[in-house]
C-alpha cells in the first residue's frame, strides 16, 4: 500500500474534482437540453404550445434537472444555450402552473418576481438581461419566448449550433419583423430595447446581414404586440377595431342603443339594435350585412318606455303621442385596409334601405327613422401606447335620407353628419376594458322645397361617456356605455344607453 503525504493527497483531490465537476455539469446540461428538445416536440403545435395536455410530471422532470445543473447560476457563458433554455422552459413552467389563463399579464409580476434557478433566485426580466449580457448580441431577445403570441416562437437551442443561425428564422416571423414598400415593421422588442439595439440606423445596419432584402433606405415602424398567450387551444384574440378577419373568421355583433331626449318635457326615446356580421375573405378586405330593428315613442312617458316594443297610433293615449317598432334598416357592408404600411387603419362603407313604409311618419305614426336611402363611412385609427393603454379614433362620414330629383321639386331634408369620436382604452386585465370616450359632430341639414333653392342648416353636437367590455369566453364579448349628450338646442337634455 502507498501512503501519500497530506498535501499530496489534498492536491490530488483538487485536481479530481476540477475535473469531475465539470464533467458532470456537461452532462446535467447535455440531459436537460435533450429532455427539454424532447418536450417541445410532444407539446409544440406549430408556432403555439398545447398547455392543455403538458402534465405535472414532465415539468417536475425538468424542473429537477435544471435544479441539479451545478454551476447554472454563475453564468457560465460556455452554457448560454443551456440559459437560454433554461429561460424559455422556466417561462412554460410559469404558465403551466397558473393554467388555464389567457395572458401572462394575468399572472401577478410574472417577470419581475423571483424564482427558482439553481442553488440561487432571480426574476425572469433579470434572467434575460444576464442572457443578453453574455451573448452580447441583442439579438438574443429574439430567442426567449414570453409566452404570448407576439413573441418570437419558442425553439430548442442547440448547444452545438452557433446563435446566429437561429436569429434568421426568427427574424423570418411576422411577428417580429416585415417590409412593405419602404417601411419596415419590427415587433416592439426592438422599441423597448432600444438602448441595446440603437437608433434605426443601427438597427438596419445589424438586421441587413439576416435579410435579403436591402434594408438601408427602410423607415422603421412597430407592430402592435399580442399578449394573448401562445396556447394552441385558444380561440379568442385580442380585439382590435382595425383588424379585419382571414378566410374562415368571421364577427357577430349585436349593438343596442338607447337614446333618450328631453325637450322642455316632452320625451324623446330611440331604441336601435343594430345586428352587423362581418365575414372574412383575407386580411385586406372582409364583407357583411347590417340590420337594424328600431322602437320608437314620444309623449309624457317613462325613460325606458320605448323598451314595450308596441305600435301605438297617435293620440290612442293620454300620454303617449305614438309608439312603433319594426326593421328600418338593412344593407351590406364592407371593411378593407388600403395602406399596406399602415395596417393599424381601416375603413368601413355601409348602405341601408328601408324596408319600414312611411318611417318619417304619417297620419297614424310619427317619426321612426328616414324613408330613404342611408351611406354610412368611418375610419379607423388605432394607437397602442402601452400593452396596456390604447387610443381609437374614429372619423365618420354619414349620408342619410338621400333622394335623387328632389331638388326644388319636393319637401325633403338630408341631414350630413361629420361625426369624430376618440376612445382611450385601458386594460387591466385580458378578459377587461375600460374607457373613456369623447365625440364632436357637425351636421348640415339640406332642406329642399318646390321652387325654392336648396338650403343648409348647420348645428353641432357632442357627446363624452364612459364604458366597460369583458369578455365572458374567447370569443363572446359584453360591453356597456353610458353618455351624456351636449346640444346647443335650449331646453334639450339627452343620453344614451348601450350594451
Amino acid at each position: 500500500m502507498i501512503f501519500f503525504p497530506s498535501v499530496i493527497r489534498l492536491t490530488l483531490a483538487t485536481i479530481l474534482i476540477s475535473i469531475v465537476i465539470p464533467t458532470l455539469s456537461q452532462a446535467q446540461e447535455l440531459e436537460f437540453n435533450k429532455k427539454f428538445e424532447q418536450f417541445l416536440q410532444e407539446y409544440r403545435r406549430g408556432n403555439f404550445l398545447d398547455y392543455k395536455i403538458i402534465t405535472t410530471d414532465e415539468i417536475e422532470v425538468l424542473d429537477t434537472m435544471l435544479h441539479t445543473i451545478s454551476g447554472l447560476s454563475s453564468y457560465n457563458p460556455n452554457s448560454v444555450s443551456t440559459l437560454i433554455n433554461a429561460y424559455n422552459f422556466l417561462v412554460v413552467r410559469e404558465i403551466a402552473s397558473a393554467y388555464p389563463i389567457k395572458s401572462v399579464q394575468e399572472v401577478p409580476q410574472f417577470f419581475t418576481k423571483d424564482i427558482a434557478l439553481g442553488d440561487s433566485k432571480i426574476s425572469l426580466d433579470n434572467f434575460e438581461k444576464k442572457i443578453v449580457e453574455l451573448v452580447g448580441n441583442p439579438l438574443a431577445h429574439l430567442l426567449l419566448n414570453c409566452g404570448a403570441r407576439g413573441c418570437p416562437s419558442i425553439q430548442y437551442i442547440d448547444p452545438e449550433v452557433s446563435l446566429e443561425n437561429y436569429y434568421r428564422p426568427a427574424l423570418k416571423e411576422e411577428q417580429v419583423m416585415s417590409n412593405s414598400g419602404d417601411e419596415l415593421q419590427l415587433s416592439q422588442i426592438f422599441f423597448w430595447y432600444a438602448e441595446e439595439f440603437g437608433d434605426d440606423n443601427m438597427i438596419l445596419d445589424k438586421l441587413g446581414a439576416f435579410s435579403d432584402t436591402d434594408l438601408s433606405s427602410m423607415k422603421i415602424s412597430f407592430i402592435e404586440y399580442d399578449w394573448s398567450l401562445n396556447d394552441a387551444n385558444a380561440t379568442g384574440q385580442s380585439y382590435y377595431p382595425t383588424k379585419l378577419y382571414g378566410k374562415g373568421g368571421m364577427e357577430l355583433q349585436i349593438f343596442n342603443n338607447y337614446y333618450s331626449q328631453d325637450d322642455s318635457g316632452v320625451r324623446y326615446n330611440f331604441f336601435s339594435s343594430f345586428f352587423q356580421l362581418l365575414i372574412g375573405t383575407n386580411k385586406k378586405l372582409n364583407y357583411g350585412f347590417d340590420v337594424k330593428v328600431r322602437s320608437v315613442n314620444q309623449g309624457d312617458i317613462g325613460l325606458f318606455s320605448a323598451l314595450q316594443f308596441k305600435d301605438q297610433t297617435i293620440g290612442s293615449d293620454n300620454k303617449v303621442i305614438f309608439s312603433r317598432t319594426g326593421i328600418s334598416g338593412i344593407g351590406p357592408r364592407i371593411k378593407y385596409q388600403p395602406f399596406e404600411r399602415h395596417p393599424n387603419i381601416s375603413f368601413i362603407h355601409a348602405v341601408y334601405f328601408v324596408p319600414m313604409s312611411s318611417a318619417e311618419g304619417n297620419l297614424d305614426y310619427g317619426y321612426s327613422d328616414y324613408n330613404n336611402l342611408q351611406f354610412f363611412n368611418q375610419v379607423f385609427f388605432e394607437k397602442e401606447f402601452t400593452v396596456k393603454r390604447r387610443l381609437f379614433i374614429d372619423i365618420g362620414l354619414h349620408i342619410e335620407n338621400i333622394k335623387l330629383g328632389v331638388h326644388r321639386n319636393e319637401n325633403h331634408f338630408t341631414p350630413i353628419q361629420f361625426p369624430i369620436t376618440a376612445i382611450y382604452s385601458y386594460f387591466p386585465n385580458t378578459d377587461m376594458t375600460i374607457y373613456g370616450l369623447a365625440n364632436f359632430a357637425q351636421r348640415l341639414d339640406l332642406r329642399f322645397a318646390p321652387d325654392t333653392d336648396t338650403r343648409g342648416d348647420y348645428s353641432i353636437y357632442g357627446q363624452i361617456g364612459a364604458g366597460l367590455k369583458y369578455f365572458l369566453t374567447d370569443f363572446l364579448e359584453v360591453e356597456l356605455l353610458y353618455t351624456n349628450f351636449m346640444d346647443t338646442t335650449p331646453g334639450r337634455t339627452a343620453h344614451t344607453f348601450n350594451l
